[in-house]
């Protein structure tokens, strides 16, 4: 009987080690939309964003699905210590043209008992992850919606945000008002709702599909409120 576990690793190893170790890995570049794995599939291999953005998405009913992570260069992602017969819970879809390095997983556990160094950086990265996890639970469970937003794109913005051309602080370039709503929680109307009233107040803006954050000091004031 196969069992279900979700590859949803996001970790954030140093990656000046990781990426000087090419020879192990097999590289492979990704058009837009392209799928790297499905769900429901038996994989034993790691992979390392080397360029371009990669989403973990969570299938659903028809044809519906959750989005878990937006992940960047350096980011590790797949079964890093698989359980035998396992299969993957999520599907792995490039985000626009992106580079994937890949290893099994057997060769990866090698390749960490000669780089403790990288181990370390990993485990590292990990408990980062956990952190991360463990402030949206907590959101979850203690704010509304609109302070929870505001703690997700502070999130977004440290991790994806680049340096705004519009006259804000940050631009968001990676993800859309729906991986906004997945991410939250949240039905994608009332996320919009949201994000207008954010527009409305100078907190955001937006150029095409690029969202600008206009003012952190005042969404991390707003992302402090609990219930």
């Amino acid at each position: 009987m196969k069992t279900e576990r979700s590859n949803a690793a996001r970790v954030h190893p140093q990656p000046s080690e990781v990426a000087s170790i090419s020879d192990p890995f097999h590289a492979e570049n990704y058009a837009t939309g392209a799928v790297i794995y499905r769900s429901g599939e038996a994989t034993d291999r790691v992979y390392l964003v080397k360029s371009g953005r990669v989403r973990l998405l969570r299938p659903g009913r028809g044809n519906q699905r959750a989005l878990l992570a937006v992940l960047r260069k350096g980011d590790l992602f797949g079964e890093l210590f698989r359980p035998e017969e396992a299969v993957t819970e999520e599907m792995a879809v490039a985000s626009g043209a992106t580079q994937v390095w890949s290893i099994g997983s057997r060769e990866f556990r090698s390749l960490l008992e000669s780089r403790p160094g990288m181990a370390v950086d990993i485990i590292k990265a990990m408990n980062e992850r956990m952190r991360t996890m463990r402030r949206r639970l907590l959101g979850l469970t203690f704010k509304e919606v609109p302070a929870r937003l505001a703690e997700l794109l502070l999130m977004l913005g440290e991790a994806h945000g680049e340096r705004c051309a519009h006259g804000g602080e940050l631009d968001l370039k990676v993800v859309t008002q729906q991986d906004l709503a997945d991410l939250l929680g949240a039905s994608r109307s009332f996320v919009s709702t949201l994000i207008n009233d954010l527009k409305r107040d100078n907190l955001l803006g937006n150029v095409g599909r690029t969202l600008c954050l206009r003012d952190q000091r005042a969404l991390k004031k707003l992302a402090a409120k609990e219930a």
